[in-house]
């Protein structure tokens, strides 16, 4: 009862703390808005408008990587006409590449993150009276795709959801969860595009600079924002999914390397899971001991990070592109027998 007190007073401390960034968010999307347009640079690419669209936001800090290019290839390859946004300035090498892959490239400065280049995006293209039937934002975070022949696409085309991506997460309180589409990759319904309130979530969005704010009120808030007007979420992978594919495994050497694997990733996950090894338990019955805490999501809190093996046996189509010990750990068990040439290569560099 103690631990939950204090948690709680530590969110309403964090929402106390943030109330500032809030508000100068807003000063700061209007002050941008002012003076946006001699800020931002568009430059024209070669492929053509489509009924779909996906912005991919970057932040290149060595030039455009051939995964990035990969990303682009694998978009048109499947229909969508490419938006890149650019949080920093581009080399003149790098745009004239990028312009012969997509419809525009994007230049702005890094105000707001991620969202702040998730804005710029949908503003130009309906300022220019472009209205996607369907539209995907994503972030360079990720590889992606890992294969050549990944239908993820397809299957975010074909769900019926309105706000959908590849990681339906959930942040438990007091026994409920209240879901949200992890923002690193987020499809919209033509439902939801064609409504007035996706344009003014966009256009109201406050610029924040502050990266955990940015995941509270933005990632999670998105979701939030328009699950309350009535629109719905789903992905890909579910959290609940993740629990309850970890609880029913039963094979121990496998939840060994699982264990292994997110002891050297999370300190605070190997205090819970180191004693229990220790003791001589089986995997199995580390588990078990551990049930309750998996399930209200105090061990194994972050699924795209976990173990390789068990992120892509559960369908994910992703992988993070900074998170070193985990390529290297897919690498070690051949893991990448299969994926794409230019995401394979920088897994291994």
């Amino acid at each position: 009862m103690v631990s939950k007190v204090r948690k709680e007073l530590g969110r309403w401390r964090a929402k106390l703390r943030s109330t500032p960034y809030l508000f100068l968010g807003a000063v700061r999307r209007r002050e941008y808005d002012a003076s946006r347009h001699e800020r931002v640079t568009v430059t024209p690419g070669r492929q053509p408008i489509a009924d779909e669209v996906a912005i991919l936001v970057i932040f290149p800090r060595d030039g455009i990587p051939a995964s990035t290019l990969a990303t682009l290839a694998h978009f048109a390859r499947n229909g969508l006409a490419c938006v890149v946004v650019s949080n920093a300035p581009l080399r003149d090498e790098d745009r004239a590449r990028l312009a012969l892959d997509t419809h525009l490239v994007i230049e702005r400065p890094n105000i707001g993150y991620d969202f702040g280049g998730f804005r710029e995006g949908i503003l130009t293209l309906f300022e220019r009276g472009v209205r996607p039937r369907l539209l995907v934002v994503m972030n360079d975070s990720l590889w992606f795709p890992l294969r050549t022949d990944c239908d993820a696409l397809a299957r975010c085309r074909q769900a019926p959801e309105d706000v959908f991506g590849f990681l339906l997460n959930g942040v438990p309180r007091f026994g409920v969860s209240r879901d949200y589409v992890q923002s690193y990759f987020l499809r919209f319904s033509p439902r939801l595009l064609a409504s007035a309130d996706f344009l003014a979530f966009w256009r109201d969005m406050p610029l924040i600079d502050n990266k955990h704010l940015v995941v509270r009120r933005l990632e999670r808030g998105l979701s939030r924002h328009f699950a309350r007007r009535g629109y719905t979420l789903g992905a890909l992978v579910h959290w609940r999914t993740v629990i309850d594919r970890l609880m029913a495994l039963d094979d121990p050497d496998k939840l060994a390397r699982i264990f292994a694997y997110q002891c050297q990733l999370n300190p605070k996950d190997a205090a819970k899971l180191k004693p229990l090894s220790a003791k001589g338990w089986s995997p199995l019955r580390i588990r078990d001991a551990l049930a309750r805490p998996i399930r209200r999501k105090r061990l194994f809190a972050s699924f795209p990070m976990m173990h390789p093996e068990f992120v892509l046996e559960l369908g994910f189509p992703a992988l993070k592109r900074k998170l070193t010990i985990q390529y290297r750990e897919l690498v070690r068990l051949g893991l990448d027998e299969g994926f794409d040439p230019a995401v394979r290569a920088e897994m291994r560099q």
